[in-house]
C-alpha cells in the first residue's frame, strides 16, 4: 500500500524530442556494449570483464564523487545501493557469463524483454496503472524481438539457450532497478546517482580483481592491452556516461519508456552485423518495424 501511494506522488512526463534523442544515443552506446564485452572476453574471464567494467567506471567517476559527495542524502543510500547491485553489478556478470556461450548480437536482442519486466514489476509492486495500449506496444516489440532472434544466428546448441536465460534474469534486474530509480531516487541528480552507485561498488570489485590473475593477463596475453582498451571504453562510455543518461531519461519520463532502449539495441547489433558482412533481409526489417512500432505505442500512453 505504501509503495502504491508512492506511485501517485511521482510526476510522470510524456517523452519530448530531447528524450527521444537521448534514447537513440543511449541505444547506440549500449547496443555496441555487447561487442565490447565479447572483445574483452578474448583475453579475460567473464568475471574479470564484469569486475573491470565496474572498477574502471568507479575510477572514471572519482572526480564527480569528490565534488558532489556533499549533496548526497542519507535517505538515498539504500535505494542507490540497490540500483548498484541489482541494476549494475549482477547484470554485468550475467551478460559476460552469457556471452561465453551465445553471440553478442543475440544477447542484445534477448535484452529486449526488459520493458515487459518493467511494466509487470511496476504494476505488481509499485501500483503503476495498467494500460492496454502499453501492453499492446510491449507485446508488439517482443514479437519483433522474437523475429530477430529467429532469423539471427542462434546460440550454441550445448547449453546456449540456458545461457540465454542469464540475459532474461538480467532483464528482471534492470526492470527492478528502473522502478526503484523512478519511485525512490526521482529527486536525485542523475550524475550524482551514477557517481555514488559506483562509489559503493568500485572498491569492492577492485579488491576482487586483486585476487585474480587479471594483471598477468593484461601484460602477458597477446590481446591483453587491446582487451583492456575495449573494457575501458565499455566502462567510460557504456557505463559511466550511459548510466547518467539512462537515469536522467527514467526520472524525466517513465520507467517503461526508459526501458524501451533495449528494443532499439538490436538495431545497433544488426548494424554491426551488416558491417561484418552478415546477411540482413526482409525478416530482419519486419522485426525492426514491429519493435519501433511497439516503442511508439508505449511512449504515447499517458500515465
Amino acid at each position: 500500500m505504501a509503495i502504491a501511494k508512492q506511485q501517485s506522488s511521482v510526476n510522470l512526463k510524456q517523452p519530448a524530442l530531447k528524450h527521444w534523442i537521448l534514447l537513440s544515443i543511449l541505444a547506440v552506446i549500449w547496443g555496441s556494449s555487447f561487442i565490447l564485452m565479447k572483445k574483452g572476453l578474448e583475453a579475460f574471464t567473464f568475471d574479470q570483464v564484469a569486475a573491470l567494467r565496474i572498477f574502471l567506471t568507479f575510477l572514471a567517476v572519482i572526480p564527480v564523487i569528490l565534488v558532489k559527495l556533499k549533496d548526497f542524502r542519507r535517505k538515498h543510500l539504500f535505494p542507490t545501493l540497490f540500483v548498484g547491485i541489482i541494476g549494475s553489478a549482477i547484470p554485468a556478470f550475467l551478460f559476460t557469463a552469457a556471452e561465453t556461450k551465445i553471440d553478442s548480437a543475440v544477447a542484445g536482442i534477448l535484452n529486449s524483454f526488459t520493458p515487459l519486466c518493467t511494466l509487470l514489476i511496476g504494476v505488481v509492486l509499485f501500483g503503476a496503472a495498467f494500460k492496454a495500449q502499453r501492453l499492446v506496444g510491449i507485446i508488439m516489440g517482443l514479437l519483433g524481438a522474437a523475429a530477430l532472434i529467429y532469423f539471427s544466428t542462434p546460440p550454441e546448441l550445448d547449453g546456449g539457450y540456458l545461457y540465454g536465460g542469464f540475459i532474461l534474469l538480467a532483464s528482471i534486474c534492470y526492470a527492478s532497478s528502473i522502478n526503484v530509480i523512478k519511485h525512490y531516487l526521482q529527486d536525485m541528480n542523475p550524475i550524482l546517482l551514477t557517481a555514488m552507485t559506483f562509489a559503493l561498488l568500485g572498491p569492492v570489485f577492485g579488491f576482487y580483481l586483486a585476487g585474480t590473475d587479471v594483471w598477468s593477463r593484461i601484460t602477458t596475453h597477446e590481446l591483453g592491452w587491446q582487451a583492456l582498451g575495449y573494457v575501458t571504453i565499455l566502462a567510460v562510455l557504456g557505463t559511466a556516461l550511459a548510466s547518467a543518461m539512462f537515469f536522467y531519461i527514467t526520472q524525466e519520463t517513465n520507467p517503461v519508456f526508459a526501458s524501451t532502449v533495449t528494443y532499439l539495441q538490436p538495431i545497433v547489433a544488426l548494424f554491426w552485423g551488416f558491417l561484418a558482412g552478415e546477411y540482413i533481409g526482409w525478416p530482419h526489417l519486419l522485426g525492426l518495424g514491429m519493435i519501433l512500432g511497439g516503442v511508439f505505442l508505449v511512449s504515447k500512453v499517458k500515465d
